[in-house]
Formats: C-alpha cells, sequence, structure tokens
C-alpha cells in the first residue's frame, strides 16, 4: 500500500479521535506539514455543513484575477489566482481556502481583470453558520490605478468554529442581498474559523500570477510547522520561465494591490501570515504596421478590430474549434486575447499586393465565398487573398479586403463574433489593427538534433528528472510556494523523494550553464 493510501486509510480514524468543534479546538491539531492530510482533518472539523442559495443572474464585465488575505486573523493565507474568466457568472473557491481565527481582523486583497470603481462591491459573511448571510458594515477600499480592492472583515469572538463561506458581490448596481440576481460575478470563498491562538508564528505562501510563464518559491526553510517566526527574515524568489516562446518579463511582488518589491529576489520581515503574488506578464504586443513574412522568418500579429462599441471593441481574430454558447464559429472575433496561437496570424505574399493571411496553430488562411454578411469564414490550406490598406481614417486602421475590392471588407458579425464581409464601416467595424507579437527564436542548444529537454516523472511522491545537465540544481514546490526538495544532479538523471507526496508540483530546474526551466507535474499514482 503506498503511503498516500496509507494516510488516506489512517486519518479519519486520527480525526475521529479529536475534540469536537464545541470542546475548542486548537489549529495545531489540525495543521500538518502535508496540505492533503490538513484537509481531511479540517473536513472533519464540524458536523454541520449549512446549505447556501446561490442567486440567478449572469456575468457581466470584470472578474478576480487575484485574492489574498493577511492580518491578524490569518493563520493559513488565501492564494487564488485567475488569468481567465469564470465559466460562470457564481463561483466557490474551495481548493484554495484560508484559515481564520475568531476574535480577529483580516484584509481580502484583490485585484480585478477591469477598473472595480465601476461596480458596486459588497462583502456577506456568516460566521454562526445558519446558511443565511449577513453583510459586513464596512466598505471595500477601492484604487482604481492598481484595479484592486480590500475588505476588511472583522471575525466576532462568538464566531461557530467550523467551515463557512465568505461571500464578495460584484455587481453592476447595488444588490437588495446577498442572495439577489446578479449582473456580474458572486464569489463564495470557503474559509475556517479557529479557536484563539498564541503562536508567534505565521503561514506565508508565494503564488505564480501564470505558471506557464514563472515560478515564485520560497528560499527560506520554515520551522517544523511549517511556518515562520515573527520578526525573522524570509527571502521568496521569481524565476521566468525561459522556454516559454514569448518573451517574460517579472513586474514584481504583489501583497494585496499593493507591489511591495519588484526584484525578483525579496527579503522581507515576517510581521502576519500573508501571501505574496509573483507577477509574470509576456511582452506587450505592439501596434505595428503590417508586413509580409515567411514560415521560415516569420512575423506574428494579433489582429484587433477597429469598432469601439463597448460590446465589440477589442476584439481579435481567433480560430479555435472549441464552440460554446459565446462562440458558435470556429473563426472569430474573441476577446479578450492572448499570446497563443489561435490568436496569432502572419501575413504570407499572395502576388499582386495581396496576401493570406495565415494562422499560426495550424498554418491554414482565412477562406471564404466573395458573399457580403452570410457568409462565415474559416480556414483552409488554400485561404483566400485579401488586400491590406490603410482605412483613411484617422485612427490609423487598416482594411483587409477581399481579393483587393474596397466594396468587401472583413469584419466582425455583431451578435455571432463570426468574420464576414461587409461593404461599410471603413475605419471603425471594417478597420483592424495589427498588433505585432515577439515570439522568442529557439536558442542554438535547440536547434541541435541530439539536445532534449529535460523531462520529469512524480509517482508516489518519487520523482525523476531525465536529460538534465550535469551540476544542475532542481528546486521542488508546492503551489503555494514551499519548498518540496532541492537537489543537486551529479550526472544527466535524477532520483529523489520528496518531503511529503503532492498531487501537482512545479520543478524549477536551473542548469549548470544558467537556463532556467519549470517543469510542472502530476504525481501519476495519486
Amino acid at each position: 500500500m503506498n503511503r498516500f493510501l496509507k494516510r488516506l486509510f489512517i486519518i479519519p480514524l486520527i480525526a475521529a479521535a479529536l475534540p469536537m468543534a464545541a470542546a475548542g479546538p486548537s489549529p495545531e491539531d489540525y495543521i500538518t506539514s502535508d496540505p492533503f492530510e490538513t484537509m481531511v482533518l479540517l473536513g472533519r472539523f464540524s458536523e454541520k455543513s449549512p446549505i447556501y442559495q446561490m442567486p440567478s443572474g449572469s456575468a457581466n464585465g470584470g472578474y478576480i484575477t487575484s485574492a489574498t488575505t493577511s492580518g491578524n486573523a490569518i493563520i493559513y493565507p488565501l492564494g487564488y489566482v485567475k488569468s481567465n474568466a469564470p465559466n460562470s457568472y457564481f463561483s466557490i473557491v474551495s481548493k484554495e481556502t484560508t484559515l481564520l481565527i475568531a476574535g480577529e481582523s483580516f484584509e481580502l486583497n484583490a485585484t480585478m481583470s477591469v477598473d472595480p470603481s465601476n461596480y458596486v462591491i459588497t462583502a456577506y459573511t456568516d460566521w454562526d453558520r445558519n446558511g443565511t448571510y449577513e453583510q459586513e458594515a464596512q466598505a471595500a477600499q477601492v484604487n482604481a490605478s492598481s484595479k484592486s480592492f480590500v475588505q476588511t472583515i472583522s471575525v466576532p469572538e462568538t464566531a461557530a468554529l467550523g467551515k463557512t463561506r465568505v461571500r464578495i458581490r460584484i455587481d453592476s448596481s447595488t444588490p437588495s442581498s446577498a442572495d439577489a440576481s446578479v449582473s456580474g460575478r458572486i464569489y463564495d470563498f470557503v474559509v475556517y474559523v479557529m479557536g484563539a491562538s498564541d503562536r508567534t508564528d505565521c503561514f506565508i505562501s508565494v503564488t505564480s500570477s501564470n505558471n506557464d510563464l514563472g515560478s515564485a518559491l520560497i528560499e527560506t526553510a520554515p520551522n517544523e510547522s511549517g511556518r515562520y517566526e515573527i520578526g525573522s527574515r524570509v527571502t521568496v524568489k521569481a524565476v521566468i520561465n525561459e522556454t516559454a516562446e514569448t518573451a517574460i518579463e517579472f513586474k514584481g511582488w504583489q501583497e494585496g494591490g499593493e507591489i511591495v518589491s519588484k526584484e525578483p529576489v525579496y527579503t522581507f520581515t515576517v510581521t502576519k501570515s500573508t501571501s505574496l503574488i509573483a507577477l509574470f506578464e509576456a511582452a506587450l504586443p505592439e501596434l505595428a504596421t503590417p508586413e509580409v513574412s515567411t514560415a521560415e522568418a516569420p512575423v506574428w500579429y494579433q489582429i484587433m478590430n477597429a469598432h469601439t462599441a463597448d460590446t465589440r471593441k477589442e476584439r481579435y481574430i481567433a480560430y479555435d474549434t472549441n464552440l460554446s454558447s459565446d462562440y458558435t464559429t470556429e473563426l472569430r472575433a474573441e476577446k479578450p486575447a492572448a499570446q497563443t496561437d489561435k490568436f496569432l496570424w502572419r501575413l504570407e505574399d499572395a502576388g499582386n499586393g495581396q496576401v493570406y493571411i495565415v494562422n499560426r496553430g495550424n498554418n491554414l488562411s482565412i477562406s471564404g465565398p466573395k458573399v457580403l454578411e452570410s457568409e462565415n469564414f474559416t480556414v483552409s490550406a488554400t485561404g483566400s487573398k485579401f488586400a491590406i490598406t490603410p482605412s483613411g481614417n484617422s485612427n490609423g486602421s487598416y482594411s483587409i479586403q477581399y481579393e483587393g475590392d474596397n466594396s468587401y471588407l472583413l469584419n466582425a458579425k455583431d451578435g455571432l463574433w463570426s468574420i464576414v464581409l461587409y461593404n461599410a464601416g471603413i475605419g471603425t467595424g471594417s478597420g483592424w489593427y495589427f498588433y505585432k507579437v515577439t515570439i522568442n527564436p529557439p536558442s542554438a542548444v535547440d536547434e541541435i538534433d541530439s539536445y532534449a529537454a529535460p523531462q520529469g516523472r512524480l509517482y508516489d511522491g518519487h520523482l525523476t528528472i531525465t536529460g538534465l545537465e550535469a551540476g544542475s540544481r532542481v528546486r521542488v514546490i508546492s503551489l503555494s510556494g514551499q519548498l518540496l526538495a532541492d537537489f543537486q544532479a551529479a550526472d544527466t538523471t535524477l532520483d529523489g523523494d520528496l518531503r511529503y507526496a503532492e498531487k501537482f508540483i512545479i520543478a524549477v530546474v536551473e542548469s549548470a550553464s544558467g537556463k532556467t526551466i519549470s517543469l510542472k507535474l502530476l504525481d501519476s499514482k495519486l
């Protein structure tokens, strides 16, 4: 029986022997060095599990991109990060959780994809765990410039111990109650309330804003409880993923809505439990004059519609075979754009001053018949020819003319967002901006046939990595940034055991030659 299954059978027996919530359990009864074990124990925290109403509504506007907790009430801070909009207007955040102390206060720090000052932000809590929310009296403090808000919340001394929820509503207007219908978004953050604690150490976690772009880790070793004493110094490190195709920038360490350091290596004094987010961004595309390129030396663009209406602006040509209620055609005008293949296009010479518009993901070209509005365009191996010329509008956009005919202009169909031909709206609806995207060329070593990037396998907490440079350092971290192992590879293969089995890990490989890559691995045994 492997270690994971042993824990699975043993932990419920341990939990059953623990005192019930009414007997006043302390945090030490539940928090262990193994996050999985901690969550199983917390699941036994109380027999009562309130049922909450889910309001009706629809998603509108922005969404929370990150949420952390800090303050005297925090035993274990929240570290919630999302780079894409949720699928629904209503989200229950339960996989990322936070542990709280009754009788203290904390701050929920959130950043959004848009300016939150255009919305009404309301917080609700249920500290008596009866399934009914009460509104927090203190309003959220909004910072429009950083697209962030801070909601201060006090946990009463009389709060029932166990699992409850904190509800954050982001509405276009003031809601009448926690359960009213919403035009915006609702987040229910699952939290655990524990009795007062006299401990003098804190939990620090770090999170990457995007694990594809970079990793975040804590370099300072914690105490035996996985925590850090108040007054001690802790160093955290942000590591850019150098194998990413796009150029990446580290923007800084964010605590709540504030950037506390712009240095990749940041050392600070522990004053409270908190979570830091390492902000990574792909280099921003630059508005450019469209130019022809080849498959051997491509120039890639995101192509954005110039329309200014709220529902139609900032939509980019994308090709994606995944259809949904929002997009019923594979070739469409989609928002927001990402630096992924479906949004990337190059212009290939088609002769007579015309071009093919070629997708990076499949090397197929935009194509369709010379029919106005009723025919949705797609991609094909042959493609249609287009002339790309300045629209003549003062906004600096370009017209994409079917076979050079100024009466047949590529455009996005309102509502359906399919790509069609129009004969009007030059410079606005039928105008396009070309944003040049920087793609990192392969390095010389990548072009050598004999070279293979390191490959990793995680099985029941045992890590194997092959294809390493001799002398490489491999640091293994959890999603909360805790160091699970630190290996020095003597040769091209590494075998080692982690402190405990994690389902998902990030292995940061720093080669002797200075190259850094991140391997994201799932434990195949769990």
